[in-house]
């Protein structure tokens, strides 16, 4: 099997000349077999140049290095059908291949699953193969999936087996991972075909084997590997070689795939039932079909039939013709134009009084019944009577009493010891020519995939993906519940803004990793705080905040004290260092007449008085706290954005966005960035002054300045020209009018190329502005500006506004990157965000790619570009503060 692959991988290659030699090493193992076939070859290649060695087994392997120093010693081999993946095999000089590496284990637990026992006789043999199948034989003795009672037999001979086989138990099943000897022979090896007729001659029990030719002589099963595969991926191996590419980068293939063979007549024999059988597997010798017992007779009645059918059509096309002939025509006409278009599991048909005149399709699959035991039932009776199905009965009902269109009616099936199913129904009124109704036409469709789909991107949009609380967008969902009204504005619950202390200082010593695993500790601890009922959300960050449902103020803020001191003495422990962080919140009453924004801001406030009286405390404030609003809570440093301008305080990086498919006309691409430094020269991180001058409305002067700025100086900064530059605009700036006109303007009169300029708009702005930022859009790309979707994934359940904001590219946050090696639901998460981007025409950025890793899963995902510290820090835009 191994040389049919091979043959078929190069049947088209013309320049690729195939030559074979056989050593059957194992029947003629003495060493003067050995030395004459040596000199064989010696003579017979003298002249012929060989450019790789294929080897197909662990003796020719090692017969083939024992004598490397004459025989090609310069060729590179490809080895094939190798038993053990060892050391010894991968560190071979000049050397790869592709390794059988059988999994026995799994051959023995499935045997114990057909046959019911636990005993077990394994026949072996000494070859390099046998003994290499038989040390895993060995690695799975007291193994629980095992058979209690092992026997492993090597180097059994025809004379022998009737005594030994006698000597074990009834029916004991057998497993020949090797092959007889023939002492006649030197100790060869018979063939497995003639072992497994010698055994079966003998065993009460069936017989299963690791070789396909043992079938049909003998033997109830055979899990072999596939060898055309298995010699089709070596071909793969030797085309690389052939093409040139260094032997070095050609990795060894370790694993192989095994199949189930089985004999049908002979698992009846033995009473093993075909739902013990593993999967994958193929059946030989099953029972005659009633079609191959009665082929003639079939055939014989089908004519018949066929005839007669002629001869009705016959005279039907002669009475029937005319306006009859036409009127079915067009109905068949309709009829499959309908369902072919709908692309549905089920199509189906009723008549004036709910009954299935017509039905077609996977009806047994969803519901248990054949299609004709449905016919002229009623279709909602056979929904509402079977105890799987949950069906939307009353809007069924409803839509047929006014004989309107069933549109997307959404139910489930769950079938005993079967996954739940989700499937949609589908139809319309139909009437006859008449206007006179007839019925309903119509399809079920299963969508449980696209449902899955839409439950996992509503979940990662709906709670924050390291803690599992509530992101941002849902508890402010909750929070307005929480609202009083005008004629219920008691105070029953009161909000808290909640922020750790030195959080910091674990990120930047330890790494991010660690502080997520400290975030989560503190999720924890804040949980076991609060009460049932109470609401706690994660905003971001180390940002958290909570609804407390109380009573009166005093218990409201026991609850704080309560979080506060637990978080206190909290210890968290890394490589041998413990840290201990507060943590401070600031609480508002939820009272009548201030919104849910209003209300954040209020209670974020608190919290920064909090931290700056001390930290580890709570601050309590109310909407009558006028003094806490007129606190210089401001960062000193930016109070004066125009004096910082003024005084060049601010400067430009660029970070590059690297496309992961490699494309020889793309284009450059960059993120421009803001960096500010203090007059004392100390840069301060974006992360402390970008929020306070949002918080105090100062953003806007910001974004003005970094577009001017860049536009002013595009070619001094990409002196090569043609490069795509992506600029972050902040919501407020965006619900700035005046500001958007001063834009249009800039980048109108610029000489900067419309389709360099890219604008980054987060998701949570965009959504919070959805018709301004339409409207934004849809001018700028008049100019020809391209649109990027920041930060995406991060909060809100954005998939709806997505279909109505055109951008370019989709950045998906890098909360979702970060971890992706090691979380699988952060990787399928990633998935549908690209697949879904994509269907919309967006290209994908990923952000955070910090590693090799990251990278190398998201070119496997399929995201377009990637950003990162893998691919470079960010650097000053100016040349000249490059050396400065």
């Amino acid at each position: 099997m191994l040389k049919d692959g091979y043959e078929s991988a190069f049947k088209l290659d013309t320049n690729t000349r195939l030559l074979h030699e056989f050593m059957d090493n194992k029947r003629y193992p003495k060493g003067t077999f050995k030395k004459q076939f040596l000199a064989y070859l010696l003579e017979k290649y003298a002249n012929t140049p060989i450019d790789v060695l294929v080897v197909t087994d662990n003796s020719a392997l090692n017969w083939v290095n024992a004598n490397r120093a004459v025989f090609l010693p310069l060729v590179p081999i490809v080895y094939s059908g190798i038993n053990q993946v060892t050391p010894e095999i991968l560190a071979l000089k000049n050397s790869t291949g592709v390794f059988e590496n059988r999994d026995l284990a799994q051959t023995v637990f499935d045997i114990k699953a057909m046959s019911k026992q636990n005993n077990l006789l394994v026949v072996s043999d000494s070859s390099i193969t046998g003994k290499i199948n038989s040390s895993k034989i060995y690695d799975i003795y007291n193994h629980p999936n095992a058979p209690e009672h092992i026997y492993l037999i090597e180097d059994l001979t025809e004379n022998s087996i009737a005594s030994v086989i006698n000597s074990y138990p009834q029916k004991t099943p057998i497993l020949v991972i090797g092959q007889l000897i023939d002492p006649k022979q030197h100790n060869g090896l018979l063939s497995w075909h003639i072992t497994s007729q010698l055994l079966a001659n003998y065993a009460s029990g069936p017989i299963f084997t690791i070789a396909q030719a043992s079938l049909q002589n003998g033997a109830t099963g055979a899990d072999e590997l596939d060898g055309v595969q298995h010699a089709m991926q070596a071909s793969k191996l030797v085309k690389l070689l052939l093409n040139n590419t260094e032997i070095d980068k050609v990795k060894p293939i370790l694993n192989a795939q095994t199949t189930w063979m089985l004999d049908a007549q002979l698992l009846k024999e033995f009473e093993i039932a075909k739902v013990d059988i593993p999967k994958p597997h193929t059946l030989i010798n099953e029972d005659a079909t009633f079609y191959q017992k009665y082929k003639l007779y079939v055939w014989v009645v089908i004519a018949a039939f066929s005839i007669s059918l002629c001869i009705i059509a016959m005279m039907a096309e002669i009475i029937r013709r005319g306006r009859q002939t036409q009127k079915l025509l067009n109905i068949n006409k309709e009829r499959y134009k309908d369902l072919a278009h709908a692309g549905a599991n089920i199509f189906w048909e009723t008549n004036t009084q709910d009954k299935l005149c017509y039905i077609s399709g996977d009806t047994q699959l969803f519901f248990y019944l054949p299609q004709q035991n449905m016919l002229g039932q009623s279709l909602l009776s056979l929904m509402k009577n079977n105890p799987h199905i949950e069906f939307p009965v009353n809007d069924y009902q409803q839509a047929q009493d006014t004989f309107q269109p069933l549109d997307n009616l959404i139910f489930k099936v769950k079938p005993t010891n079967q996954d739940l199913k989700i499937l949609m129904l589908i139809a319309k009124p139909i009437y006859a020519l008449n206007n006179n109704f007839t019925g309903y036409r119509g399809i079920i469709k299963d969508i449980t995939q696209q449902h899955r789909l839409s439950e996992q991107v509503a979940y990662a949009a709906a709670y924050d993906q390291l803690t599992g609380l509530m992101n941002r967008h849902t508890f402010n969902q909750h929070l307005k519940k929480h609202l009083p009204t005008k004629s219920n504005n008691q105070v029953h619950s009161f909000l808290c803004m909640l922020d750790l202390d030195r959080f910091k200082l674990v990120n930047d010593s330890a790494g991010h990793l660690v502080g997520d695993a400290m975030l989560c500790e503190v999720t924890t601890l804040i949980m076991q705080s609060i009460n049932k009922g109470d609401l706690l959300a994660r905003l971001g960050g180390d940002e958290f905040a909570l609804v407390i449902n109380a009573s009166n103020l005093p218990h409201a803020q026991l609850t704080c004290e309560k979080i506060i001191n637990a978080v206190k003495c909290y210890k968290f422990t890394w490589n041998e260092r413990i840290f201990d962080t507060g943590i401070s919140i600031g609480m508002v009453p939820i009272s009548y007449g201030l919104n849910a924004t209003e209300l954040l801001s209020m209670a974020d406030i608190a919290c920064y008085k909090a931290k700056e009286l001390g930290r580890g405390r709570v601050f309590i404030t109310d909407q009558n706290n006028n003094n806490l609003f007129n606190e210089a809570l401001q960062i000193g440093y930016i109070a004066n954005i125009s004096q910082a301008i003024a005084n060049k305080q601010f400067f430009l990086v660029k970070q590059l966005i690297q496309p992961l498919y490699k494309n020889p006309n793309a284009q450059s691409h960059y993120e421009i960035l803001i960096r500010f430094k203090a007059l004392d020269g100390t840069l301060i991180p974006p992360d402390l002054f970008i929020p306070a001058t949002e918080k105090n409305g100062l953003i806007t002067l910001i974004d003005h300045w970094v577009i001017s700025t860049l536009l002013l100086n595009y070619h001094a900064f990409f002196p090569q020209g043609d490069t795509l530059v992506s600029i972050n605009l902040s919501g407020i700036s965006l619900s700035d009018e005046q500001f958007v006109q001063e834009l249009i303007k800039l980048v109108k009169n610029s000489d900067v190329p419309a389709h360099n300029i890219c604008f980054e708009i987060t998701e949570t702005a965009a959504i919070s502005q959805i018709f301004k930022v339409q409207k934004f859009i849809a001018e700028m790309k008049t100019l020809g500006i391209k649109f990027a979707l920041d930060d995406f994934g991060s909060g809100a359940p954005t998939f709806e506004y997505l279909k109505n904001l055109p951008a370019d590219y989709l950045k998906i946050d890098g909360s979702l990157i970060k971890n992706i090696e090691r979380s699988e639901i952060d990787q399928e998460i990633v998935k549908s965000i690209n697949a879904i981007a994509h269907m919309m025409g967006m290209q994908t950025i990923a952000e955070f790619v910090e590693n090799e890793q990251i990278n190398n899963i998201l070119y496997k995902i399929g995201i377009n570009y990637a950003q990162g510290y893998q691919f470079g820090k960010p650097c000053p835009c100016d040349p000249s503060l490059l050396t400065g």
